[in-house]
C-alpha cells in the first residue's frame, strides 16, 4: 500500500475541497507521488417547457462547462501544485462518485484525498454524500479531510 505511487484529490472547486488539496499536495511531496486533480461534471438534467421548445441550447452549456472545467483544473495546478510535484488534471463526466471510482481503476490510484462537505442531518439524508458514496465503492483508501477547524481551548 505504501508509498503511494498515485493520489488522487477531487474537487468541486469549493473551499473544502482546496483544503483537501493542500493534503494532497502535502502527501505528494512526501511519496514523491503523482498526483491527479479531477472534477466530474454531473449529467444535466432537463425540464420540458410548456410549449415543448427551449431557448437553451444544452450541447452548449455542456460545451462551456467543459471548457470552464479544464481552464479551472489548468490554473489550479498551475497556482496550487508546487513545480516539485507532478501533476494533471483529469476531467470526468457523469454521476461523480461513479466516475471517480472508475477513474481509480483505470488510472491505478492508490489514494483519494478528498473533502468532506460537513453536511447533516436532512441535507446528507435527501442529497447523500458523493464522499460517502466515493469512500464506499473507490476500491482504494480515502483519506476525507474536513473543513471543520477545531479551536484550540487552551490558553496562550
Amino acid at each position: 500500500m505504501l508509498p503511494f505511487k498515485k493520489i488522487m484529490s477531487p474537487t468541486d472547486f469549493s473551499e473544502p475541497s482546496n483544503l483537501a488539496l493542500e493534503a494532497a499536495i502535502e502527501l505528494a511531496g512526501h511519496f514523491s507521488s503523482e498526483l491527479l486533480l479531477v472534477h466530474v461534471v454531473a449529467p444535466l438534467s432537463i425540464t420540458p417547457t410548456m410549449t415543448g421548445h427551449s431557448a437553451i441550447s444544452f450541447s452548449d452549456i455542456l460545451d462551456e462547462m467543459r471548457t470552464s472545467t479544464d481552464n479551472l483544473l489548468n490554473h489550479m495546478i498551475e497556482n496550487k501544485i508546487p513545480g516539485r510535484i507532478k501533476a494533471r488534471p483529469r476531467m470526468l463526466e457523469g454521476v461523480p462518485a461513479e466516475e471517480i471510482s472508475r477513474c481509480v481503476k483505470e488510472e491505478n490510484v492508490d489514494l483519494i484525498v478528498i473533502s468532506s462537505h460537513g453536511k447533516s442531518g436532512w441535507k446528507r439524508l435527501m442529497f447523500g454524500s458523493v464522499t460517502d458514496k466515493v469512500m464506499r465503492i473507490a476500491g482504494c483508501p480515502v483519506l476525507i479531510v474536513s473543513p471543520h477547524k477545531e479551536k484550540d481551548d487552551k490558553p496562550d
